[in-house]
């Protein structure tokens, strides 16, 4: 289907913007690229960013684990737990991919760390330093650039 998608577009000899290709990637089809409309539907995009909320609760169980002596009762429910989570985020990412390009779920992947912080703060007693904030900051500028989609794709011959 991609294929037919870009030699569709080489006979109307159109230019490709990343957002058309990110939206045929996303099997929105070629009318995806239309001015105004979403590269991911939003709800593929509330689920990624629900999926990657539950993977970040991986590092706070593994976290947790490690703080159990080994092979104890609390040590094998954290690690337990760790490994349901990671189960329930590759079943949720397989769909996730199914809807997107990778691409895209990918430069969204950042905001792990984001919740790690929080996840620190909440269940740890963390201290959240200038620096944590402002890396924070970077990271969200990161994922804006990056699912932005405004620069230009060149079309081979």
């Amino acid at each position: 289907a991609k294929n037919l998608f870009y030699s569709e577009m080489k006979k109307q000899k159109k230019n490709l913007t990343k957002k058309d290709v990110l939206s045929a990637q996303a099997g929105e089809g070629a009318a995806a690229g239309r001015k105004g409309k979403l590269e991911v539907p939003i709800l593929w995009f509330f689920f990624l960013h629900v999926s990657l909320i539950v993977n970040s609760l991986a590092g706070a169980a593994s976290k947790m684990a490690g703080r159990q002596d080994f092979l104890s009762l609390g040590f094998c429910f954290f690690y337990g737990l760790v490994l349901v989570i990671t189960f329930v985020f590759a079943l949720a990412w397989q769909q996730i991919l199914k809807h997107m390009s990778l691409t895209f779920a990918f430069t969204n992947k950042p905001i792990t760390i984001l919740w790690g912080l929080l996840w620190g703060v909440v269940f740890f007693g963390e201290t959240m330093t200038w620096n944590k904030i402002l890396g924070s900051v970077v990271i969200l500028a990161g994922i804006m650039i990056g699912v932005s989609g405004n620069d230009r794709t060149e079309q081979s011959e």
